[in-house]
């Protein structure tokens, strides 16, 4: 399952845009020039630097901030590249400017997304809340700008997403009820098991007292003969429990306890194919002490089978975080990014603005394939993408 969630989640295509910023003191200006350089030459963290050394003398320039979020961005660091993002696009709505801010809630959604990307199954709950923050920073950009296609495009790619991680989320979860209620079926078996084993004991104890009183005849030898029989059956169904569990260990992650009750009901096996072979002697009284050894194994692996449903159910029932998301501080970002693209083009500096694309499928592809059966709402119109109704 999670080879298909990861093909689908790479063909989502992200933009990170450089842009050069305007800044008042030369010495910035030259520090940033040479991160955007850097940048253009895929040297990564050296670009982080001379933005950070930009940073020490404007700390709070919103185009410093998108620029450094981009350098984290590319070595990976979503968490840290998020955060200068979100900084960005606070300033940009300071400063009114749109554009930037826009711009900075494309690129949280990018970075919002990526995040989830790089968490497993054992974490689904924590990507579909990313998932859905990506949607949220993706659609401010979008109310911000309705001709930035890109934002329109990913919004779409990350609510497929989301909506993949929940039909994920309900498979795991039926899958983890039908495994439960396998589990107890098990156990109960196990119960039956375990006292069928010890009404067979208590026969082969009785048939010992009625040869120490009677001795050996005919009709001795014909009870211990049944007995055998009887204590066969029990030792078949036992072994079979016992590779019901060792499957459902295989289906699922096989838990301590699990192991060490199919321990037992192994040694409950050997024990009663011993009392059985006894029995067949006509050696009840031996047979008897076996078969009390069996009860003893049976016992244990019932404890250790309850004792791990029992922590099954703590782990079970996943609290889903929850996240709380600023759309409006998100689109502030973005007018931030807008407004220093502008600053820089009207400054006359050289704008290089980067495209990078996931390996995979294009999001048109994605997008086909999903909403294959169901009517495309198109959000390009003749004034650019229209924004798209919230699903949450």
């Amino acid at each position: 399952m999670l080879k298909l969630f990861l093909q689908y989640i790479s063909g989502i295509i992200f933009f990170i845009l450089m842009l050069p910023g305007f800044v008042s003191a030369e010495s910035v200006g030259t520090l940033v020039e040479s991160g955007n350089e850097a940048f253009k030459q895929g040297d990564y963290t050296a670009s982080l630097e001379k933005y950070e050394k930009a940073a020490e003398s404007e700390p709070d320039l919103a185009i410093i901030l998108f620029n450094r979020g981009d350098a984290l961005y590319k070595q990976e660091k979503y968490d840290e590249a998020l955060n200068n993002f979100e900084q960005a696009a606070a300033k940009a709505l300071e400063n009114n400017d749109r554009r930037l801010e826009a711009l900075s809630r494309y690129n949280m959604g990018n970075s919002a997304y990526r995040r989830a990307e790089t968490l497993g199954p054992e974490k689904i709950e924590q990507a579909l809340e990313e998932f859905k923050r990506s949607s949220e920073f993706y659609q401010s950009a979008v109310k911000l700008n309705p001709q930035f296609t890109e934002a329109a495009h990913n919004l779409e790619a990350s609510r497929i997403a989301a909506k993949k991680a929940e039909e994920l989320i309900r498979k795991q979860q039926q899958q983890a009820q039908q495994q439960a209620q396998q589990k107890q079926d098990l156990t109960r078996e196990l119960e039956n098991l375990q006292k069928e084993q010890q009404g067979a004991a208590e026969q082969s104890k009785n048939l010992a007292q009625s040869q120490q009183q009677s001795g050996t005849d005919r009709e001795t030898e014909k009870l211990a003969e049944q007995q055998a029989a009887k204590q066969n059956s029990i030792k078949e169904r036992t072994n079979e429990a016992a590779e019901k569990l060792q499957q459902l260990s295989r289906e699922q992650n096989s838990q301590l306890s699990d192991e060490m009750a199919r321990e037992h009901m192994k040694s409950a096996v050997e024990k009663q194919e011993e009392a059985e072979e006894k029995l067949q002697r006509n050696k009840p009284s031996e047979a008897h002490k076996d078969q009390k050894e069996a009860v003893r194994e049976l016992q244990e692996a019932l404890q250790q089978l309850k004792q791990g449903q029992d922590k099954g159910q703590e782990k079970n029932n996943p609290g889903q975080e929850e996240t709380s998301h600023n759309p409006e501080a998100e689109q502030r970002k973005q007018q931030e990014q807008q407004a220093s693209e502008e600053n820089s083009e009207e400054s006359g500096e050289q704008t290089p603005p980067t495209a990078e694309s996931l390996p995979g499928e294009s999001p048109e592809d994605i997008l086909n394939e999903e909403l294959e059966n169901k009517k495309y709402r198109s959000v390009k119109g003749t004034t650019g993408y229209k924004p798209v109704d919230k699903d949450w």
